[in-house]
């Protein structure tokens, strides 16, 4: 093929776009009475409220929000908290299920049937579960939206196994804090959450409705969690998340979290089984006064993390994408979060269906923990031209010895398969990963590649 020297622009570049292809799981709730997981106790009541749409930096450390972070000053606030999908509903369902179970959009109504959650699990165990939600006309309600109320942000709904009695106003929120279920979840009308409404309008109601609460929790073996579904599109879907409670030690956390470690900490207090993705999260353990001190905590609700999310100690951050974001990744070119996954929900992608114009490239340092000598990465090419002008490659740059390797010499593939390549690894060396795919820009012959799964053994 007879190929021009100089580059033609393309006029655009394809987007990508991040489907969360979650698997629905059967139902698998224990009978019986549970035992907790030693590293989390077991609160008498937790209460989870969500709220919508702002990203860490408009709630912590902003004017506009003083009881919110007058709360991050009360317990555990976390510097490096995430959501794992856009837009809201597919959150929500995740953070109640472990799975986005398919849900991509805000659509109603999703019936999921009788997949395994967090009301179901909890009610199988012998626990009680309700979902409060405001303004919703009446109890039991399953219609789509009423005034205010909108049924995409109350996941309860949505699977059979979870009874009518579960799903109440938030007028029936009781006084008598002992009368609570196990766990609860309070979800604000689409103003008081701050979606349609200001953050100030957020942050009063939830002085208003949930100080009483989160004061007597701090005495009663209960716990207060205040969260958001996702950023506003601003950032890297980073959100505020903070928790306090009678066993919770006070401090700024810098641990990176999302919807998934939050559902497997509470699987993990009740003695549940983890659910989905929620099996591979990491349970919140350092933030308990019954657990050994956090070299990290302060009392400043501001962020103060001590480990970049780009340079962990220990191993490589959002190994496989799952979290819907480039969260513990750097990027340049063009990138995006695909749904073209090897396993999971999530792959990243390099390039585009489209042409563009040099370098498009995937990295992480990470530091290889003990035991750890080898290093796996799946990858999947679609080039349409030659190598000699388009390719994907991975390079790992060993930066304690100085050295360099790449598993993925140049290649140019259409269509390709799944792929895995290797590198050998030192405990306790650095390492730079580049996820790289390189394009000239030719039209009509665009490259795009796929990494996934980048696992350690």
């Amino acid at each position: 093929m007879f190929r021009r020297q100089v580059a033609i622009v393309a006029a655009a570049v394809a987007a990508i776009a991040t489907a969360g292809a979650g698997v629905a799981m059967a139902s698998q709730a224990p009978v019986g009475t549970a035992v907790a997981v030693a590293a989390v106790p077991r609160p008498d009541h937790v209460v989870v409220v969500v709220f919508e749409n702002k990203d860490y930096s408009t709630i912590i450390g902003s004017s506009s929000a003083p009881y919110f972070n007058s709360l991050a000053g009360q317990g555990a606030s976390f510097t490096q908290s995430f959501g794992v999908t856009h837009p809201s509903q597919g959150n929500y369902v995740a953070m109640f299920s472990g799975s986005q179970q398919g849900v991509t959009d805000d659509s109603c109504p999703k019936n999921l049937g009788n997949v395994a959650n967090l009301g179901s699990q909890l009610i199988g165990a012998g626990f009680t579960f309700k979902g409060y939600s405001e303004s919703m006309p009446s109890d039991g309600y399953t219609g789509c939206s009423s005034g205010n109320y909108a049924r995409k942000h109350n996941p309860w709904v949505d699977f059979s196994n979870v009874p009518a009695a579960s799903n109440v106003r938030f007028s029936s929120f009781p006084t008598d804090y002992t009368t609570l279920p196990t766990v609860s979840y309070v979800v604000p009308d689409m103003c008081n959450d701050m979606h349609d409404c200001s953050v100030s309008t957020g942050d009063t109601w939830l002085k208003n409705k949930l100080d009483g609460y989160a004061q007597w929790a701090k005495t009663h073996n209960s716990l207060l969690i205040a969260t958001f579904d996702e950023d506003n599109f601003s950032s890297v879907n980073q959100i505020a998340t903070v928790m306090v409670g009678e066993k919770v030690r006070t401090g700024s956390y810098s641990e990176q979290i999302n919807h998934y470690n939050v559902l497997r900490t509470l699987e993990d207090a009740y003695g549940l089984s983890a659910l989905g993705n929620a099996a591979s999260a990491t349970p919140i353990t350092d933030i308990w006064t019954t657990s050994s001190p956090s070299p990290t905590p302060t009392s400043s609700p501001s962020p103060s993390p001590t480990v970049s999310p780009t340079t962990p100690v220990g191993g490589v951050t959002n190994p496989g994408f799952e979290f819907g974001t480039f969260n513990g990744w750097t990027t340049s070119g063009t990138t995006a979060i695909a749904s073209v996954p090897h396993s999971g929900a999530y792959s990243g992608a390099a390039g585009s269906t489209n042409p563009t114009n040099g370098d498009s490239i995937i990295s992480q340092t990470f530091t290889a923990p003990a035991g750890i000598t080898k290093l796996t990465i799946w990858w999947k090419g679609d080039c349409k031209d030659t190598v000699q002008y388009a390719w994907a490659t991975i390079v790992v740059k060993h930066n304690t010895s100085g050295t360099t390797a790449t598993p993925l010499a140049k290649t140019c593939v259409a269509n390709g398969a799944w792929k895995s390549v290797t590198d050998t690894l030192t405990p306790g060396h650095s390492y730079t990963i580049q996820l790289i795919n390189h394009d000239d820009n030719y039209p009509g012959d665009p490259s795009i590649t796929w990494f996934d799964d980048v696992t350690l053994s």
